[in-house]
């Protein structure tokens, strides 16, 4: 799908322009030289290759901030809501617009909290602050009264909703959505996320908008709190470092190194910012260099410009079951649990990458915490593994990010047009270690289970997430024929194998899933000056583009409340060292 991107050809920049007229000038007094000849002496080196275009400026001001910044909140919950009616829908856009956070002020502040940890150090003082950003589903967007004709430009698997695509997703068996818990059955209209550095002000967050709700007569279909883990923080409760291999985006990550401007740190390419945001320009794909920018990204009438699509999937983990089979397989092949939860995952538990390592019996991250730098931790690619030898075909993040590989969907431009912005947290408490899988501790039952709240963000979610998901993950004939299935995360019914080059045997039966799906839906993350229009008020500008009305049978609105005070910054002391 990748391929089916094409570019026009971008005017010169200035510094190709004059790069140009330099060598020009240079020529007019150089002496003849044969074709095919060079000057005596000259160096026969090719010529640089030339400037990736500039990118248009992005208006951050007017993307949510969980899009492109982060939130990099320890404690967040997500609310989902249901309209009663139109106008109350709407009050309610009006009431938490003002509130929702934007690019700007997220990038912003992870800049100044990285520079006061960097100067001050960990033992200090650091900036705090919360932050809430606001989705819908498309029943959603028919209960604000967007119009017919708007709402029929939304792509078709956003409109179905992710209960209906479960089938392509392999959410089948314990995993359907019959099966799923009774609150996540219901489809909600909205999905608010709340984000707060401390629990405290997670919960002072929460309480409002609850109580801004329960006012304006919008009900509360169902909360759901994540918190990064205590006893391991930022790991999943696998125990993997999680969150490592984000894409960077060009215009809003800064190049660690700028003599390589198409990288953030070691080993992220730089995508263009339309693989998600919409109306933005994207990757091409097929043969283009991976600097080739792309056409903007359309993803739903005019009025969606700047926002995004957000996936969120409720993933429930067996960790017992997890552990119980990375134990017993590495006792099978003769090998420690160490390296077979690598060989599984792609990566030992502290994040250091297998394929710059090596086979290590014990976790080499622990030893040589150098391996954990941002100028080592993400700096690999698969190419040189076109077997698997190192890293398994079906390791997790082989799978889930193919890299440079070849793969039967193209390389390493083809791929990077996949891509997806995880924001996923961890949710539930941690299974102390040595917990027996039998003890009823280690499976318990809504809502007291454990896993992880998957969010991703894409401007194309058949494109990205679905794809992956369905193309890559589950398909045990990618990226080879016999390559086997994700033995992380693979939703199939029936569970079946993964290869491990030179293995005895080489074929792993995966008796087990160990991540069941529970709940989940697809949403579109607006503007903030689309929320505007979906509150029904003036008509809004996004990127230029006047915004109509929604139109909607008229009701009397009730009065919407002052909105309460708009997320603050402070410093504060931190309970943990």
């Amino acid at each position: 799908m990748g391929s089916e991107h094409s570019s026009s050809s971008p005017r010169p920049s200035r510094r190709q322009f004059l790069v140009g007229l330099g060598s020009a000038t240079a020529a007019l007094g150089a002496p003849a030289v044969l074709a095919g000849a060079a000057p005596a002496g000259a160096a026969t080196t090719p010529p640089p290759p030339p400037a990736p275009p500039t990118p248009p400026p992005l208006n951050l001001s007017d993307i949510q901030g969980n899009v492109l910044g982060g939130f990099n909140k320890d404690n967040q919950t997500l609310l989902a809501l249901t309209f009663p009616t139109t106008s109350a829908g709407r009050s309610w856009v009006q009431s938490v617009r003002a509130q929702i956070a934007s690019a700007s002020e997220v990038t912003s502040f992870n800049s100044a909290r990285r520079a006061v940890a960097q100067r001050a150090g960990a033992q200090t003082s650091l900036l705090t602050s919360t932050w809430m950003n606001v989705a819908f589903t498309y029943a959603g967007l028919t209960a604000l009264g967007v119009n017919s004709t708007d709402l029929s430009l939304f792509p078709q698997e956003f409109r179905s909703g992710m209960a209906a695509r479960a089938p392509q997703l392999g959410d089948v068996g314990a995993s359907a959505p019959s099966n799923w818990p009774l609150p996540f059955q219901r489809r909600a209209h909205a999905l608010l996320i709340l984000a707060a550095d401390t629990a405290t002000d997670l919960s002072t967050l929460t309480n409002r908008q609850l109580a801004l709700a329960k006012k304006l007569g919008v009900k509360v279909l169902w909360t759901q709190q994540g918190s990064v883990r205590v006893d391991q923080p930022g790991h999943e409760h696998f125990g993997f470092k999680d969150g490592i291999s984000q894409p960077g985006v060009r215009g809003v990550t800064t190049p660690s190194d700028p003599a390589n401007p198409d990288q953030g740190i070691p080993g992220q390419d730089l995508l263009w910012p339309g693989e998600f945001v919409i109306g933005q320009p994207t990757q091409v794909g097929g043969t283009q260099p991976l600097t080739a920018m792309g056409p903007p990204s359309v993803g739903g009438p005019a009025w969606a410009s700047n926002g995004s699509y957000l996936v969120f999937r409720r993933l429930r983990q067996d960790v017992a079951g997890f552990r119980d089979f990375v134990a017993q397989t590495a006792a099978a092949q003769g090998i420690s649990t160490d390296l077979m939860g690598a060989k599984m995952m792609g990566r030992y538990k502290s994040g250091a990458a297998l394929e710059t390592t090596g086979a290590q019996a014990a976790d080499p991250g622990l030893s040589d915490p150098t391996l954990l730098s941002d100028e080592r931790v993400n700096d690999f690619e698969f190419g040189g593994d076109a077997n698997g030898a190192v890293v398994p075909l079906a390791a997790h993040i082989r799978k889930t990010y193919p890299r440079d590989a070849q793969t039967r969907d193209g390389g390493e431009a083809d791929t990077q047009t996949h891509r997806i912005m995880r924001r996923g947290i961890p949710f539930g408490a941690s299974l102390p270690a040595g917990t027996p899988s039998t003890d009823p501790a280690a499976r318990p039952a809504y809502p007291a289970d454990r896993g992880l709240l998957f969010l991703c963000y894409q401007s194309s979610i058949r494109r990205q997430f679905e794809f992956v998901q369905s193309r890559w993950v589950i398909d045990p004939n990618f990226p080879r024929t016999d390559a086997g299935q994700d033995p992380v995360i693979a939703q199939n019914a029936t569970p079946g194998s993964f290869t491990l080059p030179g293995g005895q045997p080489n074929h792993i039966a995966l008796m087990q899933r160990f991540v069941t799906t529970t709940g989940g839906d697809y949403f579109f993350q607006p503007s903030l000056a689309a929320l505007q229009r979906l509150a029904g008020g003036a008509p809004a500008v996004a990127a230029g583009v006047a915004l109509p009305l929604a139109t909607a049978p008229s009701s009397g609105s009730p009065r919407p409340p002052a909105s309460p005070r708009r997320r603050r910054s402070k410093v504060r002391r931190p309970k943990r060292s």
